[in-house]
């Protein structure tokens, strides 16, 4: 039996997960072994420089999916509303900032042997995108109903960005973690959503189908025989 796997679902799954351990790493090792001193010294330049990347990727990670969110949500006839989009853009900018970020902290403490501070502008306003984002993202997603599971976790990760930014250590530091690891679990949502849109003689199904019906009764090769009659009109 052979199954064509939905590449884009895959490919958007996959980032989300890459995602979660980038970012975990990336504040995790710092928490067991700090690379800089109280005043922002960095004392392990290649430490340092590694976690910052992976930060970055990490954001980078998260940007795509949100974006491939959009792009999943056209391909299956059932766009985002405009409030959606909109939410689409601002979590994409939030990424791109976090980015930008992890860009500027990296190049500054290689240059000037600890981060240039005002970066840290780009940290918080980038989370307040992807609060934004966040908020719409998952409203829109759930009246789509196409990844209405996705809402939870897109919710959590903007509930998960504000604590960031608004609380203290450690709490947050655990603010990271949970934002982190919601990327895991979106992740986990489209790789299953990947494998519910595919049908045994390796076409994809619609979304209307996928919705109401077992893949096995919409397949073509199915036993069951014929496609069901058209409604009477009553």
């Amino acid at each position: 039996m052979h199954i064509r796997q939905n590449t884009g679902a895959a490919r958007n799954g996959w980032a989300a997960i890459a995602a979660a351990p980038l970012l975990i790493l990336s504040t995790g090792i710092e928490l067991v072994h700090p690379v800089q001193k109280p005043d922002g010294t960095v004392v392990e330049p290649v430490t340092s420089a590694v976690l910052v990347a992976m930060w970055g990727l990490g954001m980078l990670c998260v940007a795509a999916t949100v974006f491939a969110i959009r792009t999943l949500h056209r391909e299956a006839a059932a766009p985002l509303s405009r409030a959606g989009r909109a939410g689409v853009w601002f979590a994409v900018a939030g990424g791109a900032l976090q980015v930008l970020f992890a860009i500027l902290v990296g190049v500054t403490a290689a240059v000037a042997g600890k981060p240039w501070e005002a970066a840290f502008v780009l940290f918080a306003l980038g989370f307040l995108c992807l609060i934004v984002g966040g908020v719409l993202l998952g409203f829109a997603v759930r009246r789509a109903r196409i990844l209405r599971w996705a809402a939870a976790p897109i919710w959590v990760a903007a509930g998960s960005a504000l604590a960031a930014i608004a609380v203290s250590p450690p709490w947050h530091d655990m603010a990271l973690f949970a934002f982190s690891g919601t990327w895991f679990a979106l992740g986990l949502i489209l790789l299953r959503h990947r494998r519910r849109s595919v049908t045994t003689s390796g076409h994809p199904l619609p979304a209307t189908a996928r919705a109401s019906q077992p893949i096995e009764a919409m397949s073509p090769d199915s036993p069951t025989g014929a496609a069901a009659p058209p409604p009477s009109g009553r």
